[in-house]
C-alpha cells in the first residue's frame, strides 16, 4: 500500500471512529395526545327479529325519476330494542354512499339513484356520521323501544339507469 492510500485509509478510519463516538443530536417536535371517552353501564340489544333483515323497497321504472331529487314510495321497517337502560338513544347508519351524496346508500347496479333512510317524520338519517340532533329513540322504564323507519329510492342524477338497486347498511344504537 502506498503512502497516500495509507493516509486516506487512516483519515477514513478516524472519521468513522469519531462519528460513532460522538452522539448525534437531532431536533424533533414534541407534543401530547389526550384521549377521552366514557364507560357506560350497559347498552341495548337489538331484537332477534329486527337485527338482520331485508327491506324490499320495490320495483320502479326509470321513468319515475324525471328530475334530480325524485323519490319512490317509502317502505316501512322497524328496529326493535330490548334490555336497555331507560333514556335517549340514537341510531347510526353506516354504508357506502355515492360520490357527493352523503345521505344516500349506493346501490348495486342501477345508476343515478340511491337509497334514502328516513325516520317516521320523514327526517333523513345521514350516513357514516354521528347524529348530533335530539334523540331518535326514547326508551321507557320497561327497557324496550320500537323504532319506525322508512327507506326509498331517490335520484341524484338527471338520468337514472336501470338495474338491481340493492344496498347494505350496518346500524348501531348509541346511548345519549
Amino acid at each position: 500500500m502506498n503512502s497516500s492510500m495509507a493516509v486516506i485509509f487512516k483519515r477514513t478510519a478516524l472519521g468513522v471512529v469519531l462519528a460513532g463516538a460522538l452522539p448525534m443530536a437531532a431536533q424533533a417536535a414534541s407534543g401530547t395526545v389526550e384521549f377521552q371517552g366514557e364507560i357506560i353501564q350497559s347498552t341495548c340489544d337489538v331484537t332477534t327479529a329486527t337485527k338482520d333483515q331485508t327491506v324490499v323497497i320495490g320495483t320502479y321504472p326509470t321513468s319515475l325519476f324525471k328530475n334530480v331529487g325524485d323519490v319512490s314510495s317509502s317502505k316501512g321497517f322497524t328496529i326493535g330494542l330490548e334490555n336497555c337502560d331507560p333514556g335517549d338513544y340514537t341510531i347510526r347508519f353506516d354504508g357506502q354512499a355515492p360520490a357527493g351524496q352523503p345521505e344516500l346508500l349506493a346501490v348495486s347496479v342501477a345508476t343515478g339513484v340511491g337509497i334514502e333512510i328516513l325516520d317516521n317524520n320523514d327526517k333523513v338519517f345521514p350516513l357514516n356520521q354521528d347524529i348530533t340532533d335530539s334523540a331518535a329513540v326514547n326508551v321507557g322504564a320497561d327497557g324496550t323501544a320500537t323504532v319506525n323507519l322508512k327507506a326509498r329510492y331517490k335520484s341524484f342524477e338527471q338520468t337514472v339507469g336501470a338495474g338491481e338497486a340493492n344496498a347494505t347498511s350496518t346500524f348501531s344504537i348509541e346511548y345519549r
